[in-house]
């Protein structure tokens, strides 16, 4: 009879300790944030841009940089911009809480991959190691996260860093 009430237990503190965890990374540290401003890196100088936009829903959170995405429409045409900003090699979004319904992650890698959708640097080094990617479509919708970039991913796993790379304020 013992052994039964311990697998009960068990099992029911497994339970418990699966659904608190499912919490935790779904919902309790995500908020909902007001993005005042949107940039890009215009492709000549090299200086941020403000981009205006409407009807934007965006979510972060404090406990990681890599938690921010961003769902917006250009105040533009987006087929406009291939020459003017700097495109965003390799940009590849993370997954959005289920909740976050506007952010698509797989078809939005998928819009990538085929080229319907243009990726353009939107801040470097928003903190150390993280750049600010948005993603658009010729019809003005746009997408944005927070990616590692090359630096950010030598220094987390503690390789050498790229020549081009700044060292961390803390190294």
């Amino acid at each position: 009879m013992s052994g039964n009430i311990f697998v009960v237990l068990l099992i029911s503190f497994a339970l418990v300790f699966g659904l608190t965890l499912w919490y935790f990374q779904n919902y309790a540290y995500y908020e909902r944030n007001s993005l005042n401003n949107v940039t890009l890196i215009l492709l000549n100088s090299g200086k941020e841009k403000l981009v205006k936009f409407n009807n934007i829903q965006s979510i972060n959170s404090q406990t990681s940089p890599l938690k921010f995405r961003s769902c917006f429409e250009l105040k533009t045409d987006g087929s406009s911009w291939v020459d003017k900003y700097r495109r965003y090699e390799k940009a590849t979004p993370l997954r959005a809480p289920t909740w976050f319904k506007c952010f698509d992650v797989e078809k939005i890698t998928s819009d990538l991959r085929s080229g319907f959708a243009k990726s353009y640097l939107s801040k470097e080094n928003i903190v150390y190691g993280i750049d600010r990617v948005i993603a658009v479509y010729p019809n003005g919708l746009a997408y944005s996260w927070h990616q590692i970039n090359e630096c950010g991913s030598a220094s987390f796993s503690g390789d050498a860093l790229p020549k081009h790379c700044i060292k961390k304020e803390s190294e």
